[in-house]
């Protein structure tokens, strides 16, 4: 398996034979430390995991099957399909984050 690297945070590996992935999870991982950091709550662990599953409930999933060599031509066609609602998703998911925060709990 090879690792696609989306940021820092995350890191896919490209199946070597036939395999599935969320789209909408990829897409939510790359684009979430980018949004929390210029719209959201503070940055540490508990604050990203609250958003990304904030904004993975309130979007549909979309599995593909993807082979090798096939991740990054998928995830360009889907990010241009579903680019708007999943910055919808993740803009309200750190306005929600951002008024009632789960760490220190």
């Amino acid at each position: 398996e090879e690792e696609i690297a989306l940021d820092d945070s995350h890191k896919f590996e490209e199946p070597l034979h036939p395999g599935y992935i969320n789209v909408m999870q990829v897409l939510v991982e790359e684009k979430a430390p980018k949004y929390i950091q210029m719209f959201g709550p503070c940055p540490c662990g508990r604050c990203l995991a609250d958003v990304k599953a904030f904004t993975l409930n309130h979007l549909p999933s979309k599995y593909v099957v993807i082979e090798r060599g096939d991740l990054i031509p998928r995830l360009t066609v889907y990010e241009g399909k579903f680019t708007s609602d999943v910055t919808a998703q993740l803009l309200q998911a750190c306005k929600v984050i951002n008024e009632r925060p789960h760490h220190g709990r």
